[in-house]
């Protein structure tokens, strides 16, 4: 109850401990510190958590305003080791993840929940709750010649150095797995316009690739990866007749009339994640892209150290992203990326809330106050509602009614795809007659005014 550890409750009992020196008395009381962990812990799940030396100053500042100390100033090193030390079983200093901004605005519980039911639904419809060698998913990432060195042997005297390859363009790596844990070869897009064989040199089997201006996918290496890639790996052992679900981002290339309607011919249902949740969602992403760029790295690394004087150069590279690509794909972090987002087997509840919080520091003015309800009960968020509905109504009262409003216009808005399967007929209506509202549109006059 009150954090004493067990061992020291044991050595008590055994009266192996003199009652009367039995232990320093803390700056904070039990409940005091209590408060502060409570508030650090906050923070840290709002996605703006406290560090050591902050920490430190928030505690100074604390003491000295309970008249615990004559100085308003940070507390030592000492302190904050035997703080953590005593609520070990509740925080610890550790290095976060980064999260941009959007990551975290977009990832909001609504969003996950409709992501989720959508998924069920689709699922339930098709019959692939039980068949995960028809579910995939399909992601992309980019990689360069430069790579990050690893740590080496030197001289305590001596700053050393590690040569690396020169920056170089990015270069796509398009990869593809499904819930039994099998890989689709991988797939390179090389910054370009000419094919040249010698790019796929040394690559592993079923290797395939093409060129882009950019180095990037597109909706034509979409296409044409998906035809004459993806397919006949994905129904090579599978029923004719089995719809296969094919997971992926939003990306705008992704979703063309052209892909849906091949999509729906050939029996595959594409299903977009909700925008921004890659990192949350994508199973590529949370178990395999990782190691893959560490195999990578390592690869390049080594292909340095056996060739003193070289450098590594766009034909170098699918040689080594195909080694790395056969170490990172293994079938235990595939499976454990579907496992993770809750895909295959099924689970709605995979991510736990604090996964979520990030989101309210975007869309309320009181995230601390709603955080602090959300765990007390549903009693507590269901007052913290009703103040906000009060505090929003006193708002709209104040506004002035006088004002004109502006007219409303009727303009046809692109159906979104975030969450969804895209190869439904509504879908695939909807976003056909968008595109056919935007080509009938009477164009702007360019005539000029004098």
């Amino acid at each position: 109850m009150y954090n004493v550890p067990q061992q020291t409750l044991r050595d008590r009992v055994l009266n192996k401990i003199d009652p009367i020196h039995s232990g320093h008395e803390t700056l904070f009381t039990h409940e005091e510190e209590k408060v502060l962990v409570n508030h650090l812990k906050t923070r840290a799940e709002l996605g703006y958590g406290l560090t050591n030396v902050y920490t430190q100053k928030l505690a100074g500042e604390m003491a000295f305003d309970l008249g615990r100390r004559n100085k308003n100033g940070s507390l030592s090193n000492k302190w904050l080791y035997a703080f953590l030390k005593r609520w070990e079983s509740e925080i610890s200093s550790t290095k976060p993840r980064q999260l941009e901004s959007y990551r975290a605005k977009c990832a909001t519980p609504e969003a996950v929940q409709a992501y989720f039911t959508n998924l069920k639904a689709v699922m339930f419809e098709n019959n692939l709750l039980s068949k995960p060698q028809h579910i995939y998913n399909l992601d992309e990432t980019g990689i360069q010649a430069e790579h990050k060195p690893g740590n080496v042997i030197a001289g305590i005297h001596f700053k050393p150095q590690s040569i690396t390859s020169p920056k170089s363009s990015t270069t796509t790596v398009i990869g593809c797995v499904n819930a039994l844990g099998n890989a689709v070869p991988p797939y390179f897009v090389f910054k370009g316009q000419r094919w040249n064989p010698d790019l796929l040199k040394g690559a592993c089997t079923g290797t395939q690739g093409t060129m882009s201006e950019t180095g990037w996918s597109n909706s034509e290496v979409l296409k044409h990866y998906l035809e004459n890639h993806f397919l006949p790996f994905a129904r090579s052992s599978s029923d004719s007749t089995q719809p296969i679900l094919l997971l992926y981002d939003g990306h705008g290339s992704h979703k063309t009339p052209e892909t849906i309607a091949w999509a729906r011919q050939h029996g595959i249902i594409l299903f977009v994640l909700p925008a921004h949740t890659s990192h949350l969602l994508q199973p590529l992403d949370i178990s395999v892209f990782g190691p893959f760029k560490k195999h990578y790295y390592t690869e390049c690394s080594q292909f340095m150290f056996r060739r003193m004087g070289q450098t590594i150069t766009k034909y170098d590279v699918c040689a080594l992203a195909c080694r790395a690509y056969l170490k990172a794909l293994t079938p235990i972090n595939i499976q454990s990326g579907f496992r993770k987002t809750g895909i295959f087997p099924l689970n709605t509840d995979i991510l736990a809330p604090e996964q979520l919080h990030p989101c309210e520091s975007f869309r309320e003015k009181r995230p601390f106050e709603k955080l602090k309800a959300m765990k007390i009960g549903p009693d507590a968020v269901e007052k913290f509602l009703k103040e906000k509905e009060e505090m929003l109504q006193v708002t709209n009262d104040g506004d002035c009614s006088c004002t004109q409003k502006k007219k409303t216009v009727n303009i046809a808005k692109k159906p979104n795809a975030s969450g969804k399967a895209i190869t439904t007929d509504e879908f695939f209506d909807n976003l056909t007659g968008y595109i056919e509202t935007k080509k009938t549109k009477a164009p702007k006059s360019t005539k000029k005014v004098k």
